[in-house]
Parts: C-alpha cells; sequence; structure tokens
C-alpha cells in the first residue's frame, strides 16, 4: 500500500487532478453506457391520437405495468418492442383507440330506459356519425375525418319533411390532394349508409378548403369554371392513370410515364332535323259519297178525261232517275323529325406525351449499359395508346411516345414490387444500437487500460526507495560515472545505473558530446528511466556539467 501512495504523491496534485477527471468521465460514460443497453427498445404503438385518448391509453398501460412513452406533441405513444402487440390487444379489448368518435357502442349502456325520445335520437345520429368516420378514415390518403348528419325529422301536423343532408371534413394525410375517385367513393358510403339521403345533398371538403363535392349539383362539372377545370384534370388524370396501367405489366412497373392535355369544348348544341320521303305514302283519310235520285211522275196534260174516275188506269208511268257516287282519299307523305340537344363539355382535342425507360443490357450493377427501345417497340407502344384513348385525327389529336433513361431513383420510387432492404443494422435499428453501445463501451475499457491501469502497475512494478530531494547523493558523487575519467558512459558501463544492454543491434545514433555508438534500443530505455526518475536523472545531469567545468 505504501508504494501505491508514494507513486500517486510523486505525480504531483496536477497529474493527480486529471488522472482523476479522465477516471470519473469514464466511469459516468460507462454508468450512461450500461443503464442505456439494459433499456428495452422502444417502438412506434399508435400516432396522430386525440389527446383525450392519448390520455386514456396511457392510463390502460400504466394499469397493465407496460412501460410507455410519450412523443410528438403528445400524440404518439411508444412501448417496448416486445409488448407492441400485447398492448395493442389490450387496449382494443377497451375499444381504443376510437378514433375520437362514438360508434354503436353508445347502445351498450344500461341506461336506455330512462332515456327521453330526443336523447335516443341523438344519440342515434352520433353513432351513425361515429361509424361513418371510422369507415371514411380507412380510405387511401385521409388520416381523420368528421361527419355532420342532418336525419329526416317530421315535425306532428306537417305536411312535408325536411330532407336528409350531410357533411364530410377530411383530414388528408401528406399533401397530396385526395383523387375524384375516392371523393366519390366516399359520397357513395354515406348515401347507402345514411336512409333517404340523396348524392346531391351531400358535401365534401378538406382541411386546405378545397370543396370536393358540392351540395345540390348532380352532375360535377357543369356549375362554373371551376368545376370545369376539375373535370378536365379528372379526365386527364384518367388517361394518364390508363395509359400507365396498359403499359406497366410489359415495361414493368416505374419504367412509364405519362402526361396528357385534354382541351374541352363547352358549347351547347341544339339540332332540328326534318326530312320527307316521298316514297312512303300512307292514306291518311278516305270519304265516299254515293247520291240517288228517281222522279216516277207522270206528264199529264189538262183535260176532261183526266178528272174522270179511273181515267190513268192502264196508262204507264213516266219518270226519271239519277245515280252519284264520289270519293276522296288524302295521302300524307313520310316525314322524319330528329331533335338533338347536346349540353356536356365534350373533348376538343387530346395531346399525350409517353416517356419509357430503355433496357439494360446488364442486369444490375453499376456497369449497366443503356439500350434504348427500338423504334419497332415505340410503334407498337404508339399504336397502343393510340387506341386507349380513343385516337381522333380530325380532332387534331397528337400522341408522341420517346425512349430515355430513367434515373434510379425515380424507378425506385414507381416501382411498387420492389422488395424492402433488410432492417439488420439499418440506421435507428435496435440492432445497430446495441452494436454501437458494445463497441462504446470496448474502447472506453481499452482507454481506462491503457491510461490508469497501465501506469499505475508500472508505477508499481519500480523497485522501491525514497525518492526525496534530501535523500539523494551530492551531485559531485552522481557525476562519477563509471568509465575513463572524463569521458562519458559507454553502453558498457549503463547497468550500473540500472539500465539493460541490449543484445539486438538497432539503428546507431551519432550525438554531439557522446563518444561511441548507442544502441537506439539503449536509448529508449534511458528515455524511460528518466521518464521515471525525473530527480535522479536532472542531478545526474548536474554532475556532468559540474564535472566538465571543472
Amino acid at each position: 500500500m505504501k508504494p501505491l501512495l508514494d507513486s500517486l504523491k510523486s505525480l504531483g496534485p496536477a497529474r493527480l487532478g486529471a488522472m482523476g477527471a479522465v477516471a470519473i468521465g469514464m466511469l459516468a460514460m460507462l454508468v450512461v453506457l450500461a443503464s442505456g443497453g439494459s433499456h428495452p427498445a422502444m417502438a412506434l404503438l399508435y400516432g396522430d391520437l386525440d389527446l383525450r385518448e392519448a390520455g386514456q391509453m396511457v392510463d390502460a398501460l400504466d394499469k397493465a405495468h407496460i412501460p410507455n412513452r410519450l412523443g410528438g406533441q403528445g400524440d404518439r405513444i411508444e412501448v417496448p418492442e416486445n409488448q407492441v402487440l400485447q398492448a395493442r390487444l389490450l387496449l382494443a379489448k377497451s375499444g381504443l383507440p376510437s378514433g375520437g368518435s362514438v360508434g354503436y357502442e353508445i347502445f351498450d349502456r344500461g341506461d336506455n330506459l330512462t332515456q327521453t325520445q330526443f336523447e335516443q335520437t341523438i344519440n342515434q345520429t352520433r353513432a351513425l356519425e361515429g361509424e361513418l368516420v371510422r369507415s371514411i378514415s380507412l380510405v387511401h390518403g385521409v388520416r381523420t375525418a368528421r361527419v355532420h348528419l342532418v336525419l329526416p325529422h317530421r315535425a306532428p301536423f306537417a305536411s312535408d319533411t325536411q330532407p336528409a343532408q350531410a357533411s364530410v371534413l377530411l383530414s388528408l394525410s401528406g399533401a397530396a390532394r385526395l383523387d375524384p375517385e375516392a371523393a366519390q367513393a366516399i359520397q357513395t358510403l354515406v348515401v347507402a349508409a345514411v336512409p333517404e339521403l340523396k348524392a346531391q345533398n351531400i358535401s365534401i371538403i378538406d382541411t386546405r378548403g378545397n370543396v370536393l363535392a358540392r351540395a345540390g349539383v348532380a352532375q360535377p362539372g357543369l356549375d362554373g369554371a371551376g368545376s370545369i377545370a376539375d373535370l378536365r384534370q379528372q379526365t386527364e388524370l384518367r388517361l394518364e392513370r390508363t395509359i400507365e396501367d396498359l403499359l406497366a405489366p410489359s415495361l414493368g412497373a416505374g419504367n412509364v410515364r405519362a402526361e396528357a392535355s385534354v382541351t374541352m369544348d363547352m358549347q351547347q348544341r341544339r339540332e332540328t332535323q326534318e326530312s320527307f320521303n316521298p316514297d312512303q305514302q300512307v292514306l291518311r283519310s278516305q270519304k265516299t259519297s254515293s247520291d240517288k235520285s228517281r222522279n216516277s211522275e207522270a206528264t199529264q196534260t189538262t183535260s176532261v178525261s183526266n178528272n174522270l174516275p179511273n181515267a190513268n188506269a192502264g196508262q204507264p208511268a213516266n219518270g226519271s232517275q239519277a245515280d252519284r257516287e264520289e270519293e276522296t282519299n288524302n295521302y300524307e307523305i313520310g316525314k322524319t323529325v330528329r331533335t338533338v340537344i347536346d349540353d356536356e363539355p365534350r373533348i376538343g382535342r387530346v395531346t399525350v406525351s409517353v416517356l419509357v425507360n430503355g433496357a439494360d443490357e446488364t442486369t444490375g450493377g453499376p456497369n449497366a449499359v443503356f439500350k434504348p427501345r427500338s423504334q419497332a417497340e415505340l410503334d407498337q407502344i404508339t399504336s397502343l395508346v393510340k387506341t386507349a384513348i380513343g385516337f381522333d385525327p380530325k380532332r387534331g389529336d397528337a400522341v408522341t411516345v420517346v425512349s430515355m433513361r430513367f434515373s434510379t431513383g425515380d424507378a425506385a420510387i414507381g416501382a411498387d414490387t420492389a422488395t424492402a432492404p433488410s432492417r439488420w443494422l439499418s440506421f435507428g435499428s435496435p440492432d445497430l444500437m446495441h452494436v454501437v453501445q458494445t463497441a462504446l463501451l470496448g474502447v472506453f475499457v481499452l482507454l481506462a487500460l491503457l491510461l490508469v491501469v497501465r501506469p499505475t502497475m508500472l508505477r508499481l512494478a519500480a523497485p522501491p526507495g525514497d525518492q526525496s530531494p534530501a535523500n539523494l547523493p551530492p551531485a559531485s558523487a552522481l557525476a562519477r560515472l563509471p568509465g575513463p575519467e572524463g569521458n562519458a558512459a559507454t553502453p558498457e558501463d549503463l547497468p550500473a545505473l540500472g539500465v539493460e544492454a541490449s543484445n539486438s543491434v538497432d539503428t546507431m545514433i551519432n550525438l554531439a558530446r557522446v563518444d561511441g555508438q548507442l544502441r537506439a534500443s539503449s536509448l529508449r530505455q534511458i528515455s524511460d528511466l528518466v521518464r521515471t526518475h525525473p530527480m535522479e536523472s536532472l542531478s545526474i545531469v548536474r554532475g556532468w556539467l559540474g564535472h566538465e567545468a571543472g
């Protein structure tokens, strides 16, 4: 114990303070690494939570003694990675998370007998709104949703009822706008879920103020300039998607890009055509009249015989008879009247640009050689595109297909079938963190051995002796070294100083005031001796200087 204390005293206050600071720092770092390595890796349980639900979930996890940690603005909950599934099952048993809405579980309470008709109606509306919110939130691109319903209610002694209405507010994930097809799907979902609700009574908007579906408009796209632009954009997106879906199976996912530009013709037309066919005569009316007249009176002369009885007996009767028939036929010539009313938007002109990726002669690797598509392939692609978009040269439609090399980043983004890389030793993975912690722990242990343990062991291994300046021999005695008078010590005289002479021949060093040749290994041993015994070395040098001066 005494040699250790003597060695520590010989270091001085400055060195002792530095060694103490280094030891304390390494000890603290070891404690931090050890404590950090003992904590389990945390994984995301749920994100984008309502603060009220987040509090309920934290209480449930605390009661189950599951470690948890809040992140973000309090809307993220993290638990140990090996307890994620257990925590989700536990919360699902309690109906969490519910998305901040109440569904049909509101009727699971046992106070239905004490509720009034008004309360039951309100609960029915709340349950229907909550179920719609949960269903709409499952649509791709929708983060959260809010639904407001106005159900039809007939007042007493009222002859008519108020129609059902609905308004939907969507909070979208990301900066992209919701597709018209998705908005129409949400509209169809709400119509099917709410009784007596019509599509024109539904309004759908997002949190950015964009109107996705207007109430009172049966056919979107005919109610103003903004809707015309939406209709044109919808048509362009439909054509682009049609082209990419058509070519993707042959060229590969992410190897084709299409851009379409559509000019809409919004003019309304009314056309009436009237044609006659003389070969198609049709009897319209027929009138037939028949007239017959007969006169049987005889011509009598005025005489006395005419006044006698039976004067006309035996005389033939004289008279006249007339017959007349008349027929009138009216014919109608065949006539066709055709009225055409065209008030729907029409496509005036379509221009399409298609960019296809070339083929690499070698599969994969940085040495892949780009090979553009042949003209025959481009012609086939052009024919397919023209057929898919309904190409009409009379409208001035144009289709351009070009083969160019795609960048690696764009191809990776468009490839849906690309396999996900392994997470082992990936950035942020628990395995990488454990490896880093273990490496840092090993580095600090090695530094502690080299900087603290090794110097201490060397001092303990040194021969004991009183190194105080008072007990040192005089400088004149120390100056008398073995060897010839007035000459410097040779390598053969070094064992007297406690230095072993090495048998191996090292690099020879010439010194200005030293005669002879010293091996480099002996010089290193002398340096170690001077570093270990500075006071004795200083006395020896003083003796040398004093001897030379005398």
